[in-house]
């Protein structure tokens, strides 16, 4: 006797450092990201259930994935966003559009009758192909831990979006004595400018704006000095 379970359509996206937890803000907003914010309400739409989870504000969520943090550690945050459906990595380097969406979740709903075996799922980030269940002779996945490493990283970027000086200059000594290379550190430092570069652009927006001035082409400020 057959019986229909009812099953949930879980997609999770692993952000990078965005400004907000979409990164749907500010005046110079990046069109793809704005199209995947109209892509995620249309999906929860349709009854998936979408969760992102932004790498400047919550980097615990890559710290407990362990193959989200192993490909973190390995290629940088370049790999991100990575996207996760029912568990299983299926995109990842970019936001696919809603068609690609659409057949990626199509994809993981045929899986439980069989259909679609070895289908590849192409989108604008890199293509992910599915790969045929383990054996049970497969050996278990080693276990990675969210390492001192990426926590500096992490930090470093953090202190540049929040502006501390002195945070900064401490987990930088740290990066250093911890063997970090200043190519890895810079990245996380842009990482922290990206987060910190559109509120910022704000403020002096607003400021601008009560004193009655005109739109700088340069996006610099009140006192005439730089921002």
């Amino acid at each position: 006797m057959n019986q229909e379970t009812e099953t949930t359509t879980l997609l999770e996206v692993y952000d990078p450092v965005l400004c907000c937890s979409t990164g749907v803000c500010g005046p110079d907003v990046d069109d793809a990201l704005v199209n995947f914010a109209q892509d995620v309400k249309w999906l929860e739409s349709q009854n998936v259930t979408v969760r992102r989870y932004n790498l400047g504000q919550e980097p615990e969520k890559f710290r407990d994935n362990p193959e989200i943090l192993k490909r973190l550690q390995d290629t940088g945050s370049e790999i991100l966003p990575i996207l996760v459906v029912n568990g299983e990595i299926v995109s990842e380097g970019g936001y696919p559009n809603r068609e690609q969406l659409e057949s990626m979740l199509a994809v993981r709903g045929n899986q439980a009758s069989g259909s679609h075996e070895g289908q590849e799922n192409k989108t604008n980030g890199r293509a992910m192909t599915e790969e045929p269940e383990p054996s049970a002779n497969t050996e278990e996945p080693e276990a990675f831990h969210y390492s001192e490493k990426v926590e500096i990283l992490i930090n470093i970027g953090s202190s540049v979006a929040a502006g501390c000086e002195s945070c900064l200059k401490a987990h930088f000594v740290k990066g250093k004595k911890a063997g970090l290379s200043k190519e890895d550190m810079a990245r996380a430092m842009q990482s922290g400018l990206n987060a910190r570069q559109v509120p910022m652009s704000d403020i002096i927006g607003l400021a601008n704006k009560l004193l009655g001035n005109p739109a700088p082409s340069d996006g610099c400020t009140p006192g005439g000095g730089c921002c």
